[in-house]
């Protein structure tokens, strides 16, 4: 076939002419390197173009009604997206899409066997030209499509297509802007509204949670657009670095980066919301008491900080230093076990500061008492700079000159690093560890304005 060899021919060149450019990228001015990014997305976009034009001729082949004499069947694959998939190496999820846009800038199939008009023509018009990429078409194809079938006209359809192309092409849109851009005009030209759409998010919305072999709970969940709302706006709240202002850390040797990935940050930022509201006044009680979680634990090794925790309907233990983070601040029961296995000790009462002591806690630090750490106080945990337990500090003792604050990261980073937080004159020290400073220091982390100064 003779264009299956100009393809071909074309894909030889190509490569010639990519390897070309690719060694000599390195020299190129801004300018050209820009230039050189344009031109491969040109040609990206048409190689797109045929891509899914092939898609859709697939998708005609296999249709429903032809069973087993079907493409996808005839060649043993259960679908069409199996189908393609295999030949192009492609994932399913891109090879659904290319299908679902091909096969609707087809026409429909007419009785005696003949393809009516192309629904979109402007579409597909510029979609071989090269101009428009594949997500922009996408945006364009679903939007209207939910145009023609709320009830508008064909020439209401018409117009809106024709109107997001010239948009998106005189505004230079990204994909992400025309896909904005559509979901705007649907909503000036769909009849009934946004009702009809929204009963069906409110039905679809979900949140599941399980607990996994390996100890971790996984789930997926599904929001409509006010629940994602909430999530989103009180999410950037909490992760926001202008909660208190700018960070001046040019120079400070003791500043520690959060290497957390997004996703993480995510993950626990929602736990931190959840302990917050848990912990409010108005929140339900069982039995008088607020959410807890219960870790037991020996007292020996609690006292030593080795072995592990085990959390109440939780499989997987948890190491020493989470435990220990718990019990500083978390709603936790720690429920102590002696070697018997007879209960030794089981309270919080005592352990957990009050709200008058973080507020003394609040006035001295200011915040999270970590160098370079911007955390107001509000959005810290409570750290006993000597343990709970220990030999100099009894169980209970819960005093002010033994607290200091600390966000929910820097406190599980001091419970796992070689960093250590002690009190000197009232006022929390941080001591590097040995490969830090090897007379290991103590740094004075209060960022109080009211600390006095010798007299000169």
């Amino acid at each position: 076939m003779e264009s299956e060899g100009q393809l071909k021919g074309i894909a030889d060149d190509l490569r010639v002419a990519l390897g070309a450019a690719i060694s000599g990228m390195a020299g190129l001015t801004d300018e050209a390197l820009l230039e050189v990014m344009a031109d491969f997305e040109a040609i990206a976009r048409l190689a797109s173009a045929g891509q899914v034009h092939a898609a859709g001729e697939v998708a005609v082949r296999s249709r429903t009604e032809l069973g087993d004499e079907g493409l996808s069947r005839s060649q043993n694959f259960t679908t069409p997206v199996a189908l393609v998939a295999k030949v192009t190496g492609a994932s399913a999820r891109a090879c659904k899409a290319r299908l679902e846009l091909g096969r609707k800038l087809r026409g429909s199939m007419l009785l005696g066997g003949g393809e009516g008009p192309a629904p979109f023509p402007a579409v597909a018009r510029v979609l071989d030209e090269g101009v428009l990429g594949v997500e922009a078409a996408s945006a364009i194809v679903k939007q209207c499509s939910a145009l023609a079938d709320r009830g508008c006209s064909p020439d209401v359809v018409t117009l809106a297509e024709e109107t997001l192309v010239d948009q998106t092409l005189s505004c230079r849109l990204t994909a992400d802007e025309t896909f904005r851009a559509a979901i705007h005009l649907r909503e000036v030209l769909d009849p009934d509204g946004a009702e009809p759409r929204d009963e069906v998010l409110q039905m679809r919305r979900s949140l599941t949670i399980a607990l996994a072999p390996d100890g971790m709970y996984r789930g997926k969940f599904a929001l409509t657009p006010e629940q994602g709302g909430v999530w989103f706006a009180s999410i950037r709240a909490l992760q926001s670095p202008r909660v208190t202002g700018p960070r001046f850390v040019d120079g400070d040797e003791y500043a520690t980066a959060d290497g957390r990935t997004q996703a993480q940050k995510n993950a626990d930022t929602v736990t931190e919301l959840i302990a917050r509201a848990a912990g409010a006044e108005d929140m339900p009680r069982i039995n008088g008491a607020t959410a807890t979680v219960n870790v037991h634990m020996t007292l020996d090794d609690l006292e030593k900080g080795r072995g592990v925790g085990w959390i109440d309907g939780i499989d997987q233990p948890v190491p020493a230093s989470t435990v220990e983070q718990l019990r500083c601040s978390s709603p936790v029961a720690a429920t102590l076990f002696g070697d018997k296995g007879e209960v030794l000790y089981h309270g919080k009462a005592k352990r957990l500061f009050t709200a008058a002591q973080n507020r003394a806690l609040a006035a001295r630090d200011g915040g999270c008492v970590w160098p370079s750490c911007d955390r107001p106080p509000s959005y810290c945990e409570t750290h006993h700079a000597n343990e709970w337990v220990s030999d100099d500090h009894p169980p209970g003792r819960t005093d002010i000159d033994n607290g200091v604050l600390l966000c929910h990261f820097h406190h599980s980073h001091l419970h796992k690093s070689p960093w250590k937080l002690t009190m000197h004159d009232g006022v929390p020290h941080l001591i590097p560890p040995r490969w830090v400073d090897t007379e290991q220091t103590p740094i004075p982390t209060t960022r109080r304005r009211t600390i006095q100064r010798p007299a000169a």
